[in-house]
């Protein structure tokens, strides 16, 4: 108990600043996980089959090591350094998985997801009345980055829009998914709250005006309106079909959407053409804006999808191993799901999928506020799956 209280109080400590003062939560984070490395040195078994992620990250500091001999060493070393901290943080979150309860975890995501919401429309009102200096902006995650035309819309503590709708769209499925079945831990003990968290939720989501996350939005209270109103499923379904006729007419930024796919597309096509540059060992993830500058002109800090930056920076060796881990991990999901039928299982059903639909249109891992919050449901998913054949199914 003392050691669980040892670690588990400054890691959500360090999770409560990630949402409100961003710099300073990722700031502790890094710092509780320092001799994560060390431990892992001293007890080796660690890595096993048991532990993919683990094995893939450190198939891509190999790599990364490996480039040295195209003596781009500031990419290379920067790009170890990188990897070396998410190992780091890996094993914090994967050890905290043990020590912190699952529904605690999922609680504070969807409260993360409420206040990037609320402090997105407070942050906009004060700016309407006051210049705040930078680095108080900063400080508070209020400092856009990314495209100055993204600044009227909602990204909260989040710098960037469209990671905030990430963090919105998974903290969405939680909730959802907690509503449409019964919990021991609800959000709070008043539905109509708990509903009205919810309606929050897709506020925000609408608000960060990303045409991806409306999508999954739509997507996903589609899946929870058939699970709640199942023997409704015809009338769900007519309404659906009415709503869609008038959905083009709400979608966010509907003006330019062809002309932003088109730019888009041609980010993938080029930053393919990254990956055929360096096809074996790939660019290095910090060499990647470098080479895509040099060969186009343009400044582009990654490739708006996951597999294409994987296959850029990491080369081939990077994009089989992202694709074998996602499939090894969707088989086994799958296949506990049909197995055991683990309450808890459902929101990794839900938020798995919700974060790689979402990496395929955006590299949302390149904020390491999205980048945590992933890494803490994978290492959830994994306790779960080496817990689920001992125990009996809970509720949690």
């Amino acid at each position: 108990m003392q050691k669980r209280f040892a670690v588990a109080s400054p890691f959500l400590t360090g999770l409560k600043l990630l949402a409100i003062l961003p710099p300073v939560g990722i700031g502790w984070l890094v710092y509780l996980s320092r001799w994560q490395w060390l431990a892992l040195l001293k007890h080796p078994r660690t890595f096993s089959k048991h532990d993919p992620l683990l094995g893939f990250i450190l198939l891509l500091m190999g790599v990364t090591a490996l480039n040295l001999n195209h003596r781009d060493y500031r990419g290379v070393l920067l790009s170890g350094l990188m990897l070396f901290v998410l190992v780091n943080l890996w094993l914090l979150c994967r050890e905290s998985s043990e020590l912190i309860a699952w529904h605690e975890l999922r609680r504070f995501i969807i409260q993360f997801g409420l206040y990037i919401t609320i402090s997105g429309f407070v942050f906009h009102w004060l700016n309407q009345i006051l210049t705040l200096p930078n680095w108080l902006k900063f400080l508070l995650g209020d400092l856009l980055w990314g495209y100055a035309a993204n600044q009227n819309r909602l990204f909260g503590s989040a710098y960037n829009p469209n990671d905030a709708c990430c963090l919105l769209l998974i903290a969405l499925g939680l909730l959802m998914t907690q509503l449409s079945r019964p919990t021991k831990h609800p959000l709070t003990r008043w539905p109509l709250i708990n509903w009205a968290a919810a309606g929050l939720l897709c506020i925000g989501i609408y608000q960060t005006k990303s045409r991806t996350g409306l999508v999954l939005m739509i997507a996903l209270l589609i899946v929870t309106a058939y699970q709640i109103f199942h023997r409704h499923r015809i009338l769900i379904t007519g309404l659906l079909a009415v709503g869609c006729v008038t959905l083009w007419e709400v979608f966010p930024r509907s003006a330019s959407t062809w002309t932003a796919l088109q730019s888009r597309i041609t980010i993938w096509q080029n930053s393919f053409d990254v990956f055929k540059q360096a096809p074996v060992l790939g660019v290095t993830y910090f060499g990647f804006a470098r080479r895509y500058f040099q060969m186009t002109g343009t400044y582009v800090p990654h490739a708006h999808d996951i597999f294409l930056m994987l296959l850029a920076s990491f080369g081939i060796l990077g994009g089989v191993g992202f694709i074998t881990l996602v499939i090894s991990s969707g088989w086994h999901l799958t296949k506990y799901w049909h197995q055991y039928r683990q309450p808890n299982l459902r929101y990794f059903m839900m938020t798995v999928p919700i974060i790689l639909a979402y990496g395929l249109t955006d590299f949302v891992l390149s904020s390491i506020q999205v980048l945590i919050i992933i890494l803490l449901i994978i290492a959830y998913w994994r306790h779960e799956q080496q817990a689920t054949p001992r125990y009996a199914p809970t509720i949690r």
